[in-house]
């Protein structure tokens, strides 16, 4: 796995087998070892400091030494980390089992393949020994990973989870409508879409290629790997691209509540509230956990407001995702900036 560290070019070329095997999925494990690797990189810190705040606590009861030795910040991170998820809602539980199943013989390949492709960053001690034994890696590798993420992670699980699948709403939308040109460079500017090849760009001499041949393109939103676009290319992992998830910079920020007193007036405070919330696509489910309501009284304002012409519904696997309409839009819209007179 590369993305993160020196910069690379990548072109993935798509067949028309693949193109139809484009897919949205969400990682708990990614999101572990992405926030793990966050800890020590002041970057990706800047969006998440409240959790940090919460989480410094509890570190020196982790062992992260295993997750940060594979993780380097020039150079290969082994796949084996993070095993690829299969479906779009695979749990933690899942992907732990399947870690710890990983063969030791392509256990062995990785480890071997970090310790030769560092990028000149010095070879910590704890990166020696797990390469020594395969057989104790993985499962202290499994074990470290598993810690973390029923600490760091787990926890804010549900608030993580809304936000990368309103993100996969929203591209999954975007793909519908506009195919696959408009939504590449709408993940991230770094990527784009030309003659049936993805390709993430990098001020870099140095480029990769792979042709998916039929295992299609995982495109998976994270909320730690902001400001990187990752990229999974080596054989035998499904070709995937990492990305930065919408609105990442509000995660950890409390809800606002609409500040329009004629809005409220108008169509209640709740249902005001819930119209200002739904800019971005949320699900009922989400909603209700973000502002402390039954989910069939958000059912039921979300009915009056889609009746209204002012929200619209989409299904994405078993979750119904809501969004304002053009018409919510401007309903949402400050008078001054919907009235402003643009001189050209």
């Amino acid at each position: 796995m590369e993305g993160d560290g020196r910069p690379m070019a990548y072109e993935i070329r798509l067949g028309a087998d693949d193109v139809v095997r484009v897919r949205f999925a969400t990682s708990p494990l990614w999101e572990t070892a992405l926030a793990v690797r966050s800890l020590s990189d002041p970057r990706q810190q800047s969006y998440h400091l409240p959790w940090l705040d919460e989480v410094r606590p509890l570190l020196a009861d982790l062992d992260v030494m295993p997750l940060l030795a594979l993780q380097p910040k020039h150079g290969y991170t082994p796949d084996l980390i993070v095993p690829i998820p299969e479906r779009p809602q695979t749990s933690a539980k899942e992907q732990l089992e399947r870690l710890r199943a990983t063969p030791l013989a392509h256990v062995r390949t990785e480890l071997e393949r970090a310790m030769a492709d560092r990028d000149g960053e010095p070879m910590p001690a704890e990166m020696v020994q797990l390469a020594k034994h395969p057989r104790m890696a993985r499962a202290r590798l499994a074990d470290s990973i598993e810690a973390c993420w029923e600490v760091l992670i787990e926890p804010y699980w549900p608030r993580i989870r809304d936000l990368l699948s309103a993100d996969i709403a929203h591209h999954s939308r975007l793909l519908a409508e506009y195919g696959l040109e408009r939504l590449f460079p709408a993940l991230n500017a770094a990527v784009t879409w030309r003659e049936h090849t993805v390709q993430v760009a990098a001020d870099a001499p140095g480029r990769v290629r792979r042709a998916s041949r039929g295992r299609g393109l995982l495109l998976q939103p994270s909320a730690f790997s902001w400001p990187s676009v990752i990229v999974v290319t080596d054989e035998p992992y499904q070709p995937t691209l990492i990305y930065p998830a919408r609105g990442v910079a509000e995660l950890w920020q409390p809800s606002a509540a609409p500040t329009d007193a004629a809005l409220a007036k108008l169509l209640g405070r709740t249902r005001a509230t819930l119209l200002a919330s739904v800019r971005e696509p949320a699900s009922t489910t989400t909603l209700a956990r973000r502002h402390e309501l039954a989910p069939g009284t958000v059912s039921e304002h979300l009915a009056a407001l889609a009746g209204a012409r002012l929200v619209t519904s989409s299904r994405n696997g078993r979750a119904v995702f809501y969004v304002t309409t053009s018409l919510g839009d401007e309903l949402l819209t400050p008078k001054s900036e919907a009235g402003a007179v643009h001189n050209t």
